[in-house]
């Protein structure tokens, strides 16, 4: 595990992943170097992708937004744990599936591009998948409270629908050195719910984005490299997700891994990266 700066880190390798919260941006705009890291990255054309779990925003938003702070990110820069329902749809035979969706109207774009039709949280019960994309755009409690009604009641009939989650992430850093829950918190809530009721028998959400595989190979595949390096913030998604698809990471001590969380964790990067300053 050695500490570098961010032009050795990518120095050694062909192609990089980045992440977006935590790496460049947090919940008070863009974090310093960010801008000047992804410019030079263009500047020298250097293959990369923002491999981000952010499934609220479709890539041309994602990029805006980005752009907004400063930072030079094209949409085709992109690949968001949203993109992946659409292959997971085709996997698991969710064409034309009746689909309740927790997240923004870009969420609910994403599932139907993947081929799902919208229904309210409350047919839960009757319904083929439930897409867990963000934390936003809903009513929390009166629409968790329907679909957590909706699954007992599928399970007791042993008809439980597909649970998807784009975001396993629990929390996200937002400004002034607060935090947010999203989407994974919300999936865990309702498997808790679950477990007490059904033990071994509850459904279980898949999960599509860091650190699951299925968005790793897809980022791979992209960048015609596994000569990839993962630039990320936490230990949990970023870096225990290169590790399982046999890529190195570096982590970014920008977001929500410090010094000290390192030091106990078993999880291990490559490399520790301070900040993102290229020069």
């Amino acid at each position: 595990m050695e500490h570098l700066t961010f032009d050795e880190a990518r120095a050694r390798h062909a192609a990089l992943l980045i992440d977006a919260y935590g790496v460049l941006v947090d919940g008070g705009g863009a974090l310093p170097g960010a801008a000047e890291a992804i410019a030079a990255l263009e500047r020298d054309g250097v293959p990369w992708l923002l491999l981000t779990n952010d499934a609220s925003r479709l890539p041309s938003r994602n990029a805006a937004r980005l752009q907004s702070l400063g930072i030079p990110v094209r949409a085709d820069r992109v690949l968001s744990s949203g993109m992946l329902l659409a292959p997971a749809f085709r996997a698991l035979g969710l064409q034309g599936a009746r689909c309740v969706v927790l997240g923004s109207p870009d969420s609910q774009t994403y599932v139907r591009e993947a081929g799902g039709e919208l229904t309210p949280a409350t047919e839960a019960e009757t319904c083929d998948a439930v897409v867990i994309a963000d934390d936003s755009g809903f009513d929390f409690l009166p629409t968790m409270e329907a679909v957590l009604t909706g699954l007992m009641r599928a399970v007791e009939r042993g008809r439980p629908p597909a649970l998807l989650l784009p975001n396993p992430d629990l929390i996200y850093p937002a400004r002034g050195g607060a935090y947010g829950f999203t989407a994974g918190s919300l999936a865990a809530m309702l498997e808790g719910a679950l477990t007490l009721r059904f033990a071994d028998q509850a459904p279980r959400f898949t999960h599509l984005g860091k650190p699951a595989a299925m968005i790793f190979e897809a980022a791979l595949a992209r960048l015609g490299t596994r000569d990839a390096l993962m630039l990320g913030d936490q230990l949990h998604t970023d870096i225990a997700g290169a590790a399982g698809v046999g890529i190195p990471s570096a982590l970014l001590l920008t977001g929500l891994t410090t010094q000290d969380a390192l030091r106990r964790s078993e999880i291990r990067p490559t490399y520790v990266i301070a900040r993102l300053d290229p020069g």
